[in-house]
């Protein structure tokens, strides 16, 4: 489809083009036929589109402004300035100031783009930047700390630089909910108090300091020490928020070794036959059978969770255990999961007797420490004495030479004792790591070795499977072991059965999220499961899942807007796109596991996975646009799927309701309240019935809408009988009484 804004050519099927945002379809707001967007008059009814046929200037209507495409993201925003910028400039010749401020920006910029961070804007001497946008992470929050340590450590080294001037910068930072569109001047903007309480931050931050936000802390607690600096009022911000000031990384891999750390971990729930394997593998390699195992499953399922009671059920056990892991921010830091691993061979050792307590445990090895320690320092950034020369090789020599130390230094530790060696993450694993994971795994066979890994499904082994591999999927924890999780988070407060069924029906057995969800409910005070409350430490993980299905994460925004489940024809009614194209999106879907599917399309039906992940998608999605599908999915069912409409009067009602169509809605919801009689649903039909009223009060006042209330008064009445008792009956009537003395 051809956009007449930007001349993009467009897939068939598109609403929206995808260079410019420009819509490329006109509905017409009487029978809905699409049109396009230079059209005066509608190609099915004739109707009037909005625009006059030749019109003379005086005639001609103001243009409406378009709101440009946004999306409603939860962000962690990053400022930062200089200190003092104004004093220093007034010093020196501008152009030697503006050079100054460029290269500050400029390494300011490279820290944040370093950690995954999009520099939105440069206004003045100071830097703005979004970490969840417009591709989420995991764990933005994180990255945004790290990238504003990282701009400290920037300015230290230029400051060091002969004649620079000496800066000093202030650096806040703030979490929260946000619009992210393009505002007047075609850049990227974000709208909401999070924004503004991320500048405010910043502005009360000491020279040369990180201070985050209460809202920023709660999402990276434990993985940086902290100093606190209390409630404090920010300009222009109602209520006080809460501060603190970044001292140092704590050493945490995440979130999950920062709450082992602290003690925070749920009791071990479910997984028996999952452990059940792991410990028949580890008798095999006390028999000296070595064997490899990869943990495989999405984020939150609880891969980490597993392994480490795997090495509680251990540890009575004698066995060398050497854990690591591979990090998002090392993928191209060649071994780094490797060095952390040799650390703790050393454990606390002073710097000057490193070397020393290396060279003891290669001799423990058989290995030559003269030949080895050239090699094996560099990993560690450890300074090479001068008993220790260089090797004379090339790179590759030296590179081929470590590969197989490093083998056989393993090798060497299991034959003294067995050996677990765990690595964490393989899908961030750098290429020289995984190169030397593979020639553990096809020389480590007859030792007394466990190579015990856990990856995401993303990742591929390029090791061919062998009979002493096993390839681990965990999947969802069922129902009893949801509800006996949620027993354990809760602990001494009680959660009625309903909360606890609406946790079940919406974290789909994912560990991390029935934790999250439990402990937000807690939180909160409110016993009662609002739908479509995510809590925030769900946002990134929710959002980074989608973000990678581009460009299948508009079909299930749209599926998202339909139900928790739809049919492939109703899918397509309501996103018209080339039926190649939609079903390739539906198989990313399906093969992620966000939708179950079920039949073969045309005739195929989707359900979500768990209602997280279709919250997440319909959240993300402006009102504004929510509500356009809505009436789309509306018209859809009610003029071209009339099963739906006679089988699921409920589902067409509550699509009038979302879309602001009072009158229909209020309609079906009747409908829907009647069949539900008819079937003796009563608590169904209670419910009809009261959506029907609550719709029926948004239209203005009038003898009609008094005697429409009425009917449905009397309605609910009759029901309420069977529902809640005679009394709760007899109040209704009473209601209904005050509404015939108001006519």
């Amino acid at each position: 489809m051809h956009c007449p804004k930007c001349d993009t050519d467009n897939p068939a099927g598109n609403n929206f083009c995808g260079r410019c945002g420009n819509a490329l379809v006109e509905l017409c707001t009487k029978c809905g036929a699409e049109n396009s967007p230079t059209s005066n008059f509608c190609g099915k009814c004739g109707s009037s589109l909005g625009a006059l046929v030749s019109p003379s200037v005086a005639e001609t209507p103001p243009v409406p402004v378009r709101e440009p495409p946004g999306e409603r993201r939860h962000l962690t925003i990053l400022f930062c300035d200089l200190v003092g910028s104004t004093s220093m400039a007034a010093q020196v010749d501008p152009e030697e100031w503006r050079a100054t401020v460029a290269g500050y920006q400029h390494a300011a910029a490279e820290a944040m783009t370093r950690f995954g961070g999009e520099v939105v804007r440069y206004v003045g001497d100071g830097v703005m930047a979004f970490f969840g946008y417009p591709v989420a992470h995991d764990n933005d929050a994180e990255r945004a700390v790290r990238a504003g340590l990282a701009i400290l450590d920037a300015i230290a080294h230029l400051n060091e630089q002969p004649g620079h001037a000496k800066l000093a910068v202030r650096i806040g930072i703030n979490s929260g909910l946000v619009v992210v569109g393009v505002g007047a001047g075609a850049a990227l903007d974000a709208y909401g108090d999070a924004a503004n309480i991320a500048a405010r931050v910043r502005a009360v931050a000491d020279p040369n300091t990180v201070m985050i936000s209460d809202a920023t802390q709660r999402l990276v607690s434990g993985l940086f020490i902290v100093e606190d600096r209390g409630a404090q009022s920010l300009k222009g911000i109602e209520r006080p928020v809460r501060l603190y000031r970044v001292v140092r990384p704590s050493g945490a891999r995440g979130r999950f070794e920062a709450a082992s750390v602290a003690g925070g971990l749920t009791p071990f729930v479910g997984r028996e036959d999952e452990l059940r394997s792991l410990m028949s593998r580890w008798e095999r390699v006390l028999e000296g059978e070595g064997q490899v195992v990869t943990i495989s499953g999405e984020a939150g399922i609880g891969k980490s969770r597993l392994v480490q009671h795997f090495q509680e059920q251990i540890a009575a056990m004698p066995h060398t255990w050497i854990e690591s892991g591979a990090g998002a921010f090392y993928q191209n830091t060649p071994f780094y999961p490797i060095g952390e691993m040799l650390r703790q061979f050393l454990s606390d050792a002073p710097i000057e007797d490193q070397i020393e307590r290396l060279a003891s445990r290669l001799t423990l090895t058989g290995l030559k420490p003269a030949e080895a320690i050239p090699l094996l320092a560099p990993l560690l950034n450890l300074p090479l004495p001068s008993e220790y020369p260089p090797l004379t090789l090339s790179p590759e020599q030296q590179r081929r030479r470590l590969l197989a130390t490093l083998v056989d230094w393993v090798l060497g530790s299991a034959s003294a004792q067995p050996l677990v060696i765990t690595i964490e993450d393989l899908h961030w694993v750098d290429p020289s790591t995984l190169e030397l994971i593979q020639l553990l795994v096809e020389q480590g066979a007859t030792a007394r070795l466990l190579l015990l890994y856990t990856a995401r499904p993303e990742f591929r082994a390029p090791w061919p499977q062998r009979a002493h591999h096993l390839q681990m999927t965990l999947n969802r924890l069922s129902a009893g072991n949801v509800r006996t999780m949620v027993g354990e988070v809760a602990a001494r407060k009680t959660l009625s059965d309903e909360t606890i069924a609406a946790v079940v029906e919406r974290t789909g057995g994912v560990p991390l999220f029935v934790e999250e969800l439990t402990r937000a409910v807690l939180e909160s005070g409110n016993p009662k499961l609002t739908g479509g409350a995510i809590p925030a430490t769900l946002h990134d993980s929710l959002m980074a899942r989608l973000d990678r299905l581009r460009p299948a994460k508009e079909v299930i925004q749209v599926g998202a807007v339909i139900g928790s489940d739809f049919s492939y024809e109703l899918l397509h009614a309501v996103h018209p796109m080339a039926e190649v194209d939609l079903q390739s999106a539906l198989s990313i879907l399906t093969d992620a596991e966000l939708l179950y599917v079920r039949g073969i399309a045309p005739e195929a039906t989707y359900q979500f996975k768990h209602a997280l992940i279709r919250d997440a998608a319909y959240e993300a999605l402006l009102k504004s646009r929510r509500k356009e599908l809505h009436l789309f999915v509306a018209r859809t069912i009610d003029e071209k799927f009339p099963i739906i409409k006679e089988t699921h009067t409920e589902l067409l009602a509550r699509h009038w309701t979302e879309a602001g169509e009072p009158e229909p809605a209020i309609t079906e919801w009747q409908r829907a309240g009647e069949r539900a009689v008819e079937r003796r649903a009563y608590g169904e039909a209670e419910q009809h019935y009261r959506e029907a009223l609550a719709a029926l009060q948004t239209l203005p006042e009038s003898t009609d809408r008094d005697s429409r209330e009425l009917t449905l008064q009397v309605a609910l009445g009759d029901v309420m009988q069977w529902t809640r008792g005679w009394s709760a009956a007899v109040h209704t009537r009473k209601g209904r009484g005050r509404t015939q003395r108001r006519r």
